[in-house]
């Protein structure tokens, strides 16, 4: 796929919003249009307003998780380097999942966007924190390092407390950070549930064939993140200043007082400068949808992210759920949805390698091979 040249914030956001929406994200304010109208956020969206919004879509329809965006000229959390004042953001977010699924399905769609912005990908870095019973083991074995190294850290005005133990990654000075190449990885205490949480993100990144290293002092901020990412970028001529990202189940509970609280979410960080207002307001990107991918189960929706990639070379819009636990109700949304065809990938199409290509009007199907798909597309515009 030719790159796209987005030297500017404003094509950039238009770019981001186009990409999102083949990966079955809408523009949060769209979402907001189902929820009560208490709930309605005036002026430009943000981490907390958005995660509020999705928790309140996801409650009032419990099989399906929200997948929203949005950009704001002000983020309420920026990556150390960046400031305020010249960032805008871009972000993702995924509610009602806890499935490892969200945490690959936000890097896969931020690496496109990235690739199709021209601004190559240096790496992809990934650490755990766990669950809450994790983190505090972690936290008190960390803090007890501290204490026997005491005369490196608080010498140099107490960048690690015990108090806050993870907050010295963020600050650490360059002895300090070779000292802390020898403190305890969180990984080592994670509990077998958020173990296999995230062997099942690497293995997942894996199978999409998505490089990634381990990055041990990638630590939480104020809302203690059980999984976090970056994505790190070379320099480039377009906007785009970085990304990070992570999973957020305990923090979205207590902000929101409720019980479901699965949320993922991701930051694309830009140069504003030259952003007017109404760039941060993003449309909804790719057109009228031609097609509805019906995936049954995790693994068809791993391999499904083949197909989206197809239908965006193929500039085919397509609608999609996140919930591949249920046939019946996916082959419902497409039938109100009115589109001329339908995807369907299901445990057998994974194994073989194809895919159903049902005609909604004609009312007759194919199986095709993927590798034959993109000239089975060609005909479908």
């Amino acid at each position: 796929m030719q790159k796209a040249k987005t030297a500017s914030p404003e094509s950039l956001l238009t770019l981001c919003a186009d990409v999102s929406s083949f990966y079955g994200f809408r523009p949060v304010k769209e979402l907001e249009r189902t929820v009560p109208a208490t709930d309605r956020t005036r002026g430009n969206h943000t981490f907390a307003s958005v995660a509020r919004t999705c928790v309140t879509a996801v409650a009032q329809n419990p099989t399906e998780p929200a997948m929203a965006y949005y950009a704001t000229p002000a983020p309420s959390h920026l990556p150390t380097g960046l400031t305020l004042r010249d960032t805008g953001e871009f972000g993702l977010s995924i509610v009602g999942s806890s499935e490892s699924l969200g945490e690959v399905m936000l890097i896969k769609t931020i690496a496109a966007i990235l690739q199709e912005s021209g601004t190559p990908v240096s790496g992809i870095r990934l650490n755990a924190l766990g669950d809450r019973d994790s983190q505090q083991r972690f936290s008190r074995e960390l803090s007890l390092f501290f204490r026997k190294h005491a005369n490196v850290f608080e010498a140099a005005g107490g960048a690690g407390t015990t108090e806050n133990p993870m907050a010295a990654y963020r600050t650490a000075s360059v002895t300090q950070r070779d000292v802390l190449a020898d403190a305890p990885r969180s990984v080592n205490f994670l509990s077998e549930k958020s173990r296999s949480h995230f062997r099942n993100i690497l293995e997942q990144l894996e199978h999409l064939g998505l490089p990634y290293q381990l990055d041990y002092s990638l630590m939480s901020d104020d809302r203690e993140q059980r999984v976090l990412f970056a994505i790190d970028i070379e320099n480039s001529e377009t906007a785009v200043m970085g990304s990070i990202g992570g999973r957020y189940d305990d923090f979205v509970r207590r902000m929101t007082g409720r019980k479901e609280g699965a949320a993922v979410h991701a930051s694309i960080f830009f140069a504003r400068k030259g952003a007017e207002r109404g760039h941060f307001n993003p449309l909804p990107g790719g057109g009228a949808p031609r097609v509805y991918f019906v995936q049954l189960g995790s693994k068809a929706k791993l391999q499904g992210l083949r197909v989206v990639d197809m239908l965006r070379t193929a500039r085919i819009p397509a609608l999609q759920s996140f919930d591949t636990s249920h046939l019946s109700q996916q082959l419902a949304a497409a039938n109100k949805a009115g589109v001329p065809y339908v995807f369907i990938m299901g445990q057998r199409e994974v194994l073989d390698g194809t895919i159903i290509v049902r005609s909604a009007v004609r009312g007759t199907q194919t199986t095709v091979q993927l590798a034959d798909l993109p000239r089975v597309l060609k005909t479908l515009r």
